[in-house]
């Protein structure tokens, strides 16, 4: 009933998420620099890590969803 891929990717995903969040809960002095898109937007460099960081551990629990619905129903 255990496959090992599936529970390797979840684990990752759940460390990436939570490296994410971390990255993104940071107060202003541990940011880093402040890069400026335009006149009325700009990204810390660690919030954008977090953004990374989220949208990279979401990619990888998907395939962990999809490696385990096609291991259960194939």
């Amino acid at each position: 009933m255990l496959q090992r891929r599936v529970i390797i990717m979840a684990a990752l995903a759940v460390l990436l998420l939570l490296a994410g969040l971390a990255a993104l809960i940071l107060p202003d002095p541990y940011e880093g620099p402040v890069y400026l898109l335009n006149a009325g937007h700009a990204i810390s460099a660690l919030d954008g890590l977090g953004v990374v960081l989220l949208t990279l551990g979401c990619a990888v629990a998907w395939g962990a969803g999809l490696v385990w619905q096609r291991w259960m129903y194939d």
